[in-house]
């Protein structure tokens, strides 16, 4: 009895010890040229929305080796290479001219020896002319069938923005000459409704509006509106 457990146990042992063989034999073909050394990648990664272009930032403190930086997207077949100022706490980097998209962004960090970082990911928007194209300025309250109506309490010409709920819609600009022919501006940034006063302007002078759009918290372009003509022309 007692020699057929020791039997088993040796068995054991020796299928053990030749299963470790074997792995040890594929990880050093694995490094066979050394050890791979990693350096620290790019901390906290952030990307900041634009019109067709991009800002990419992160912290510069993790790791001092690093040298230059390997922007990626489009599944690697885009790329740019930049030097990095250790100087700096922070790092920015706007890639300008791209196509409006959704883009998946990679970084790798490389030392001056070729060593490189895992590569530090995030997903960001591209803004253009599509999304343009979908705003719609801020609505407004008509009196008498006029955007801009005379007000016979106040004795003044009015305009009534409507209360919005779109948090991407950051602000309006009214624009309209007086009776003198000076072009004056108005504008109105909160979400609930307001009436505007057209200081000295007179019947059938211009007025023209356009509301402010930030498709995201952060981004670096405002969009605008293109005028929309209340009264009067150019």
């Amino acid at each position: 009895m007692k020699k057929g457990i020791l039997y088993t146990l040796l068995t054991a042992i020796i299928v053990c010890m030749v299963g470790c063989d074997g792995m040890d034999a594929t990880y050093t073909d694995f490094i066979k040229d050394g050890p791979i050394v990693y350096i620290g990648k790019a901390d906290s990664l952030k990307a900041f929305s634009g019109k067709n272009r991009i800002k990419l930032t992160w912290q510069m403190q993790n790791d001092p080796r690093g040298v230059k930086a390997h922007i990626y997207w489009k599944d690697r077949t885009e790329s740019v290479e930049i030097n990095l100022d250790r100087s700096q706490k922070e790092l920015e980097y706007a890639l300008e001219n791209m196509q409006e998209a959704s883009y998946v962004f990679e970084v790798v960090i490389y030392d001056k020896y070729g060593h490189y970082s895992l590569p530090a990911e995030i997903t960001g928007e591209v803004y253009g002319e599509v999304y343009t194209g979908f705003l719609n300025p801020r609505s407004y309250t008509k009196k008498s069938g006029k955007a801009v109506y005379f007000n016979k309490d106040t004795q003044k010409w009015e305009m009534i923005l409507n209360a919005i709920r779109d948090k991407t819609l950051v602000n309006t600009e009214v624009v309209y000459k007086d009776e003198n022919g000076n072009e004056k501006t108005l504008s109105w940034s909160e979400r609930t409704a307001y009436t505007l006063t057209l200081e000295g302007y007179a019947e059938g002078g211009m007025v023209k509006y356009r509301s402010c759009f930030l498709p995201q918290e952060g981004a670096i372009d405002e969009f605008w509106t293109d005028y929309t003509y209340l009264a009067g022309s150019e």
